[in-house]
């Protein structure tokens, strides 16, 4: 069994996709599109979030 996790970033504890994947799931059309699908949610959020950290990052040095 495989396991498929998506967070914003290596140091990051927040995790937007952890999911099991077994064989059987990609063999039928429907389930493995809905597994994409759900991968690529979590990887636009993770850019998402990965954008508003480093928006913050330089908002805050720029104040200083």
């Amino acid at each position: 069994m495989a396991r498929v996790t998506v967070t914003p970033d290596e140091q990051s504890d927040v995790v937007l996709f952890d999911e099991h994947i077994y064989p059987i799931h990609l063999q039928n059309q429907i389930s493995s599109l809905q597994i994409a699908e759900r991968l690529a949610w979590a990887v636009e959020d993770a850019e998402a979030a990965q954008s508003e950290g480093d928006e913050r990052r330089v908002g805050a040095g720029s104040q200083a």
